[in-house]
């Protein structure tokens, strides 16, 4: 995974709306943690606001490779849901 794009539910900020975040796989150290930048981005695609989460420990393990699964952790960490 280098990154991917995830439409999410209106998320509103102090002012523009979210609709879309993009997860940027920005650091992985083997067998320790992964540090991960997610960008809010409006219905154009322009960037709101960028988030950062570091996945360690349980988290960082039961990763292993699938993708849905840090998609689910990135969303669930910054309280938003998928966009159906």
């Amino acid at each position: 995974m280098d990154h991917l794009k995830v439409a999410i539910n209106d998320h509103a900020l102090p002012a523009p709306i979210s609709t879309q975040i993009e997860i940027v796989l920005s650091e992985v150290v083997l067998n320790s943690h992964a540090n991960i930048t997610v960008h809010l981005l409006d219905a154009n695609g322009h960037l709101l606001e960028n988030k950062f989460i570091k996945v360690e420990g349980d988290e960082y393990e039961n990763w292993s490779s699938d993708d849905n699964y840090i998609v689910e952790l990135v969303l669930t960490k910054l309280g938003l849901t998928k966009s159906a």
